[in-house]
């Protein structure tokens, strides 16, 4: 993934908290739980931008009508914008029931920001809990209410855990980095060969 410029880059420690979401609405991504999770921390100050569609879109739009968050979440859709609304956000969510590898999550932590994502799948490549972010456990809604509690409140967390992911992003997962360890395997393979 190559990497983008500094002032492309969130500032995690900003309030407000506007938390983001980029994924598809489907029976693959746990809305259900996530929106169940923000009920459980609606006295505290944020906002979610939910970007992606799918065909629970409706569902989802009724059921954060009922739990009384429609106006504090904004369902954006498709986007083309996503590097502007990752840097314009403190906190990236990936509530899934299962994954293979997210490159969403590569991309929050690109942008500095630190993630709240399920623990499934190869999740747990990028997202190393308590220094990237943290991981939770499929459907637990009050795992996950407890973890955005502690996120939204403390904006020194919330920048540490970004420079962490920040950090880990430039070490393993930036298009240079990879680019540079693929030519090393192949380099090894030929002169053993």
């Amino acid at each position: 993934m190559p990497d983008i410029d500094a002032d492309q880059r969130a500032k995690p420690d900003s309030t407000p908290v506007r938390l983001i979401t980029i994924a598809r609405v489907c029976e693959q991504k746990d809305y259900p739980t996530l929106l169940r999770a923000l009920a459980e921390v609606r006295d505290l100050e944020w906002h979610l931008d939910q970007v992606g569609d799918g065909p629970l879109q409706g569902e989802m739009l009724r059921l954060a009508d009922d739990l009384g968050l429609a106006e504090r979440i904004s369902f954006l859709g498709l986007r083309e914008d996503v590097v502007p609304l990752l840097a314009r956000s403190q906190v990236y969510l990936l509530i899934s029931n299962w994954e293979g590898f997210p490159r969403s999550i590569l991309e929050a932590m690109r942008a500095g920001l630190p993630v709240i994502a399920s623990d499934v799948g190869g999740v747990r490549e990028a997202v190393q809990d308590g220094r990237t972010g943290s991981l939770v456990r499929r459907s637990d809604v009050h795992g996950l209410a407890e973890r955005l509690r502690q996120l939204i409140g403390c904006a020194a967390s919330r920048r540490a855990l970004g420079e962490q992911g920040r950090s880990l992003f430039a070490e393993r997962f930036a298009f240079d980095r990879m680019l540079e360890q693929t030519l090393a395997v192949y380099e090894e393979i030929l002169t053993s060969a």
